[in-house]
């Protein structure tokens, strides 16, 4: 048995936790929160960020959880802002969260510092000014990556925010997120803007960009890519707009386009997966699809229905 959690980006909304039990979901409960975005789990502790807490300065909030035996959250912290606005995601290492302000543009180490980016993009609407959108420790767990939309660049930082390199995708696509090789060695960034995949090599805090895929060759109309997970041999990547999930072949560097799943809803915008089974969270459609992987296709299995459903998490 796993539990689930899902954030509902709705004033009403919350973390929804349920049970895995064999292909089901079993509703455990609701903690009532004011539009969660994003929320890790670590050291058995669940740390969530907030759309906004504070009027005057439209800031978003943090704050963290206990997680008890039966996996619920309990003993809340108090929250606490993220020196910036629309919080978007979030690490935590050694119990200290980063987060990433997506219209500030900045990276904060709560509640100490923050770094904020300067520039922007080719993008005429998208690009005209930083957006980072990502962060995440490095394997050694020494130094974050951060992702900035707005510039197309992955800012590599110490636990201080000393920025130490950086790395780029092509013009224009809008670097989103990341995800590690299971060796650590690759670097895998999807591009929301051209709906692309750059691969890059890593050789400690450098990063060398080796080829960038299309997820969609064959779809023309407006499409903005999202989540991108690994699972066995395979990476696979959520696209708002075709509504897919897209599926790559890892092959030593390179990448070998397999096809485009139908995620079951509109505006995957995360999803992961668990005992070959695919939880998919749908923005526009407000519900969660439950899915699983048959010939070319994926098989729905469920859908739930959620307000604005933004992100899974699986313990």
């Amino acid at each position: 048995m796993k539990d689930l959690y899902f954030c509902s980006c709705d004033t009403n909304g919350g973390i929804y936790h349920y049970n895995l039990i064999g292909t089901k979901l079993e509703f455990c409960e609701k903690t009532e929160l004011d539009r969660p975005m994003y929320m890790v789990i670590e050291d058995n502790k669940a740390y969530v960020i907030l759309r906004e807490i504070e009027s005057e300065t439209n800031f978003g909030g943090i704050l963290n959880f206990d997680i008890d035996d039966n996996g619920a959250l309990v003993n809340p912290s108090e929250i606490t802002s993220t020196k910036g606005v629309v919080p978007c995601h979030l690490t935590v290492v050694d119990n200290v969260p980063f987060v990433v302000n997506y219209i500030s543009g900045n990276l904060a180490k709560i509640p100490e510092k923050t770094v904020t980016h300067c520039g922007k993009g080719p993008h005429p609407t998208r690009q005209t000014a930083p957006h980072t959108h990502f962060v995440t420790y490095m394997p050694d767990k020494k130094h974050l990556l951060c992702v900035d939309l707005g510039l197309d660049t992955i800012f590599c930082y110490d636990k201080n925010l000393n920025q130490v390199s950086t790395a780029k995708v092509p013009m224009g696509h809008g670097a989103r997120h990341l995800t590690f090789s299971k060796d650590n060695k690759l670097l895998y960034c999807v591009n929301e803007l051209a709906s692309t995949v750059s691969v890059f090599r890593v050789e400690g805090t450098n990063f060398t960009l080796l080829d960038t895929y299309e997820a969609l060759p064959d779809f023309h109309d407006k499409n903005t890519a999202a989540a991108i997970r690994i699972c066995e041999d395979y990476l696979y990547i959520s696209n708002r707009g075709a509504n897919t999930i897209t599926k790559f072949k890892i092959s030593g560097e390179k990448l070998e386009l397999i096809s485009n799943f139908d995620c079951g809803g509109e505006g995957p915008r995360d999803f992961d997966i668990v005992d070959g089974l695919f939880f998919c969270t749908n923005e526009q459609t407000n519900d969660v699809t439950i899915l699983r992987e048959k010939g070319n296709s994926l098989e729905l299995i469920e859908k739930i229905p959620m307000a604005d459903p933004l992100c899974v998490v699986i313990r």
